[in-house]
């Protein structure tokens, strides 16, 4: 099973990363992806990779980030040079969140700009850097879609991750071509909609996350910090929501994976 969106580098994992990562052996997650945030981040991905092998990291800076990275060139740089490091498989997370009043918007809609104009930029020079892109919107779906068929990017390079959207939204996402992504909100007695709509979603399309430490899945609620061993517990609620025996959802959830962030590539590469 694969966790594909947590964040290991976060103190409340990373500083007992080796329990973290046998607990989730211990429940069937094999393999783990930890997305990047800030630059601050990437040289602790970076070093988890080399130390693991079962685990996998990504490049981007999340919104959230937009006051501090105000210097285009320090930005694409940065990603420049880590993206091209082994067993790194996505550019993101990466995207726009109106839920906060700060970071501005202006700030947030630049720092995403000049990320998706470096990602266009890569897939067009000798040979072509494909990875796909791990999108974080918040309360602003409309404006996101726009930005990325701005950018010329194909939409099936493209997860949106921890959806908890409308049918509207998750409908236009799908139109794009992108891939979508659900965490343990999706297991909450008061998000019954959204479990409605992730049934929704075809099969092909999906990816599962627990985008720890946060958003513990039930039955574990109460359990902080959330870590990658709780996949688990989202991959049976999708499957008896779908009406799926657990080891052939599992097995399409890995495929997706697989495919979408050509893991074995990675693995030999790394």
């Amino acid at each position: 099973m694969i966790d594909t969106h947590c964040h290991l580098t976060f103190e409340a994992l990373l500083e007992r990363v080796d329990e973290v990562l046998e607990r989730a052996r211990g429940r069937g997650v094999d393999r783990m992806i930890t997305v990047g945030t800030s630059p601050r981040d990437w040289s602790d991905a970076a070093a988890l990779t080399q130390r693991y092998e079962n685990v996998f990291a990504t490049v981007g800076v999340h919104p959230h980030e937009a006051e501090h990275c105000q210097d285009k060139a320090a930005v694409q740089a940065g990603i420049r040079s880590f993206v091209s490091r082994p067993r790194v498989v996505a550019f993101g997370e990466m995207g726009l969140d109106r839920h906060y009043p700060d970071p501005p918007m202006d700030m947030q809609r630049e720092l995403f700009a000049w990320q998706l104009e470096l990602i266009a930029e890569l897939s067009h020079t000798a040979g072509g850097l494909n990875l796909p892109v791990i999108i974080h919107n918040r309360e602003a779906t409309q404006e996101v879609l726009g930005m990325i068929r701005a950018s010329g990017l194909p939409g099936e390079r493209f997860v949106f991750h921890c959806f908890t959207g409308r049918d509207e939204e998750l409908d236009a996402i799908l139109e794009l071509g992108a891939m979508v992504s659900f965490t343990g909100i999706v297991t909450f007695g008061n998000a019954k909609g959204l479990a409605a709509s992730a049934a929704r979603v075809p099969l092909e399309r999906m990816m599962i996350e627990t985008d720890s430490p946060y958003l513990t899945p039930q039955p574990h609620r109460k359990v902080r910090p959330n870590e990658p061993c709780y996949v688990a517990d989202i991959a049976a609620f999708l499957a008896e929501r779908r009406g799926m025996a657990l080891g052939a959802f599992v097995e399409a959830m890995d495929a997706n994976a697989e495919r979408f962030f050509h893991l074995a590539q990675a693995k030999v590469q790394g």
